[in-house]
């Protein structure tokens, strides 16, 4: 394959392939604008170096020298690429280049070869319970905008939701006879996940706001935003931003840390593992018992610092 024809006919297969995972593995809006920026990226570095994939093995050093590249890059902070990034970004090479032997624009798939970087293992952030406690005060000027961003909190905590479950979310989806919410998860699977006491405080007030400008009907989105439309993953992660700008001991707050801390939580009061499982939506037990780390070393801690005969 000349190289002119591989970077010109590049932004063709990309669509192609998005359009197969959209339409034949009916992957998420959030997937498959992911897999586009991962494969603009595959595009960028190999046009950079004047490199192209043939279909051969020898695609397998291409793909060598591109993860290279990827391992040297850095953010606007000039902290190097996680490896579970890395990871992502090969995820994506591989269905791509798998697609292009399948629909015969390549006859080898040297993605298949390559190894997955070794994960580093990083343990979730987590919010201490008093400090969630501190947030969670009620707002000093209820308002309109003020009540539905600590609803927002509030929901994130208590029903351990990733932030485009909240999003999707419509005021007929939480039940609140039986204290319960409907969540549309990954793969559109459904699950009734229960909701605390506090939390349905804080839509209800959030409601009551709304309510003052029109009826409240079922189908409509649980959160709006300012201009009356459905509240977006981005405005979800600014009000978690704003919320512990100001707390000291949270270092990187993101909406993904309130989960983590519902999670926590639960297991820290004695839940138990297959419960917080399910509460979650995770597919396998072993993506929920690495909160069992946090503790578990949260116990040695408390131990450490207390028991005479700790040893320390």
């Amino acid at each position: 394959m000349m190289e002119h024809n591989f970077y010109s006919e590049f932004p063709k297969w990309l669509r192609a392939f998005l359009e197969y995972m959209e339409h034949e593995r009916e992957a998420s809006p959030q997937t498959i604008a992911a897999y586009e920026g991962d494969l603009v990226d595959l595009y960028r570095i190999l046009k950079s170096e004047q490199l192209v994939l043939v279909g051969s093995h020898d695609d397998l050093l291409t793909l060598r020298r591109y993860l290279f590249l990827l391992s040297q890059q850095t953010n606007s902070d000039g902290v190097a690429l996680r490896t579970s990034s890395i990871s992502r970004k090969l995820a994506a090479v591989r269905s791509f280049v798998k697609f292009l032997v399948r629909e015969e624009i390549l006859r080898f798939n040297a993605a298949r070869l390559l190894r997955t970087p070794k994960a580093e293992k990083r343990l979730p952030d987590v919010v201490s319970e008093r400090t969630m406690a501190k947030v969670l005060e009620k707002p000093e000027a209820p308002d309109l905008q003020n009540t539905r961003d600590a609803a927002v909190i509030e929901l994130l905590y208590s029903s351990g939701l990733r932030r485009s479950e909240l999003c999707n979310m419509n005021v007929s989806d939480v039940n609140l006879a039986n204290q319960t919410v409907r969540v549309l998860g990954k793969g559109k699977k459904q699950r009734i996940v229960p909701i605390g006491g506090p939390a349905l405080e804080a839509l209800e007030a959030y409601h009551q706001f709304r309510s003052t400008a029109h009826i409240i009907a079922k189908n409509e989105p649980l959160f709006l935003l300012d201009n009356g439309k459905r509240l977006t993953p981005r405005m979800v992660y600014y009000i978690v931003q704003k919320t512990f700008k100001n707390i000291s001991d949270v270092a990187r707050p993101h909406p993904h840390m309130l989960r983590h801390t519902c999670a926590t939580h639960l297991l820290d009061r004695g839940a138990d593992l297959r419960a917080v499982m399910d509460v979650l939506g995770h597919e396998s037990l072993r993506t929920t018992q690495r909160y069992t780390h946090l503790t578990t070393d949260r116990l040695k801690a408390v131990y450490d610092s207390a028991h005479p005969r700790s040893g320390r």
